[in-house]
Parts: C-alpha cells; structure tokens; sequence
C-alpha cells in the first residue's frame, strides 16, 4: 500500500507539472520551464514528458489492489502540486511585474 500512495502522490503532481507546459506551449505562448527556457517546442516536451511519467507512475504501482488509497494519493498531489504551483507562478508574476 505504501508504493500506492508515493507513486499515486508523484503521478498526480507530475499530472500537474504538465499540464501549463503543454496547454501554454500547445497555444504558441510562452512559459518558463525549469530549464530556463521559454520556447514553446519546449514546453510541449515538458509537459508531454511529465504526463508520460505520471501516467507510467500510475501503471506501475499496484493501484487496482487500493483503489480509494490510490485516489486520495492522486488527488493529493493534484492538490499540494497546484497549490505550490499557483504560489510560484504568481511569485513570478509580481517579480516581472505581470498583471495576473
């Protein structure tokens, strides 16, 4: 039950990491990556790439033994992940002085 609830956490915040990448690379506008880089083709990576290990993470750990385990871990990291993603995002936001 423990590899449910870590590998449940990681794949809903990588679920999350993901998700501004590929919409804000997928709509041809820019988003800093945590490589420094703001290049759309990037972003599409990224995001791609986290929603690839987040859907591995999801098929690896024995989620069908502890389903509700499974999803209060998920929605867990959906959750920390978007909290903590919101704080940065508007953190950078009042540094560049963008109006959010």
């Amino acid at each position: 039950m423990t590899s449910v609830l870590i590998l449940g956490f990681l794949a809903g915040a990588l679920f999350v990491v993901g998700l501004p990448h590929l919409v804000m690379g997928a709509g041809g506008k820019k988003f800093p990556t945590p490589f420094k880089t703001t290049n759309t083709y990037v972003n599409v990576v990224f995001g791609w790439a986290a929603w690839v290990a987040a859907v591995l993470l999801w098929h690896v750990a024995p989620m069908a033994t502890h389903p509700r385990a499974a999803f209060v871990a998920t929605a867990s990291g959906v959750l920390v992940m978007g909290l903590g993603k919101s704080n940065v995002c508007a953190k950078t936001a009042r540094k560049l002085q963008i109006k959010v």
